[in-house]
């Protein structure tokens, strides 16, 4: 075990050594020129001093003509698929608002349901203790009898 770190110490410090005396030795050595000449003059290129044939020029016209066509069609092809998307997305939100309009409108209803029957609840309760208390001789919680019954 120490010796493996006292190799991985030795080798750090080598390391160490050689990127610190690198640059010292960069410094003090002539930089010899190895990059590639500046092309960016105004000399013809290749392609200039040896021109495509009419042939060459037609293919590759035809051949970027035919690129284009087919970018327009992906392009037209892409708008139609966004358009049918705009539209199936609208249509589920459509369908969506409508279904929570039902969803409140439903709740409305059972609310109002809710309350319509409590109240009927009440009176059918009332009415019963009524016919209870009518049948017991309490006459005066019995039914009245309309006038036009009487004669």
């Amino acid at each position: 075990m120490t010796i493996r770190f006292l190799r991985t110490v030795s080798l750090a410090s080598l390391m160490a050594a050689g990127l610190i005396a690198a640059p010292l030795s960069a410094q003090q050595a002539p930089v010899e020129e190895t990059e590639a000449p500046d092309t960016s003059s105004m000399e013809p290129s290749a392609v200039t001093l040896n021109p495509s044939s009419p042939e060459e020029q037609a293919a590759r016209e035809s051949a970027n003509q035919r690129e284009l066509a087919m970018q327009r069609a992906q392009m037209r092809t892409n708008a139609e698929n966004q358009a049918e998307y705009e539209a199936r997305r609208s249509s589920y939100e459509n369908q969506m608002k409508l279904y929570e309009n039902t969803q409140e409108s439903r709740v409305r209803a059972e609310a109002e349901y809710a309350q319509i029957k409590q109240l009927y609840d009440f009176i059918h309760t009332q009415w019963q203790a009524d016919v209870a208390a009518c049948n017991a001789g309490d006459r005066k919680r019995c039914a009245q009898t309309p006038v036009a019954a009487r004669q």
